[in-house]
């Protein structure tokens, strides 16, 4: 019997991309539902609590919230940074899961001077909507 034979569990990774899929309709459900600058128990963000300051992802779950409805102005004014990263971020997701077919790309976009990049965008934008 292989390990993806009926009568025996399923590969990790088709359990990982399961339980990212099931995380992701939760959220989305959630998101979709409850408006984040509305609801008193959403969490809030604990750098800006602390500082004042926006950090890199201040916004997204209002970005998220607008996107779900369609609103592409108000998920662009939430977090426009994580508007724009979210097709690389969702591509990653897919990468992790699918490496083995596409190694190197893996290799590629896990290589320290991608990294590096995305570390500094992250970065600048955290310091641009600063100032």
């Amino acid at each position: 019997m292989t390990p993806d034979s009926p009568g025996r569990p399923r590969s990790r990774r088709m359990l990982y991309a399961a339980a990212i899929a099931v995380i992701a309709i939760a959220a989305g459900v959630v998101y979709y539902f409850f408006d984040p600058s509305e609801s008193g128990w959403m969490p809030r963000c604990i750098w800006k609590t602390l500082t004042g300051w926006d950090c890199p992802g201040c916004g997204s779950q209002r970005m998220a919230h607008a996107l779900l409805h369609g609103d592409f102005a108000a998920a662009w004014h939430a977090n426009a940074f994580a508007l724009c990263m979210l097709p690389l971020v969702i591509f990653y997701v897919y990468l992790e899961l699918a490496h083995p077919r596409h190694p190197r790309l893996y290799a590629g976009l896990h290589h320290p001077l991608a990294i590096a990049l995305l570390v500094a965008a992250v970065t600048l934008w955290t310091i641009l909507r600063n100032f």
